[in-house]
């Protein structure tokens, strides 16, 4: 375990302590992208509804906002994917924290198989709808979890 004395104080930084916060950043971002889904999308038509019962609670919640508007529809379709995203990250940021080669494995290997979920959705025989901003939220996730990492953690921890 590493630990590291930050000059001027006397608070100690450890990789658990990081793993953790990364664990709970991860959480935050995969609840938040549920949230958003759950309750600014209309739920009648989603794909994930043809094979489970939809929830009838699920009526109850739904806020409605214009996704006519180019920000409520990056808000309602795109933000809870590119969330999602980040929280997958985090998570194996967390997972392989000091072994830096093994976490780019596995995130590249993230990262190219959500973005090849998302590319087959041009076919018909797969369900959904391919969006290009999911695409543009994937990469703007991997991008937010890179720099917490370069400009927080690896100044504190590595």
């Amino acid at each position: 375990m590493i630990v590291v004395r930050k000059a001027g104080d006397n608070a100690h930084v450890t990789t658990r302590n990081i793993k953790l916060l990364y664990s709970f950043a991860a959480l935050v971002a995969f609840v938040g992208g549920l949230a958003i889904y759950a309750l600014f999308r209309n739920t009648d038509n989603m794909v994930l509804f043809r094979y489970f019962p939809r929830p009838l609670f699920l009526d109850t919640l739904h806020i409605p906002i214009g996704t006519d508007t180019p920000w409520g529809y990056l808000f309602a379709f795109n933000l809870p994917h590119g969330l999602w995203c980040l929280s997958a990250l985090l998570v194996i940021r967390a997972v392989w924290l000091t072994n830096v080669k093994w976490r780019a494995v596995y995130a590249g290997v993230f990262l190219v198989a959500a973005s090849l979920a998302e590319i087959v959705q041009l076919s018909a025989n797969v369900p959904g709808t391919f969006d290009l901003g999911d695409l543009a939220s994937y990469g703007i996730a991997a991008f937010v979890e890179s720099l917490a990492y370069n400009k927080i953690t690896k100044r504190r921890v590595l």
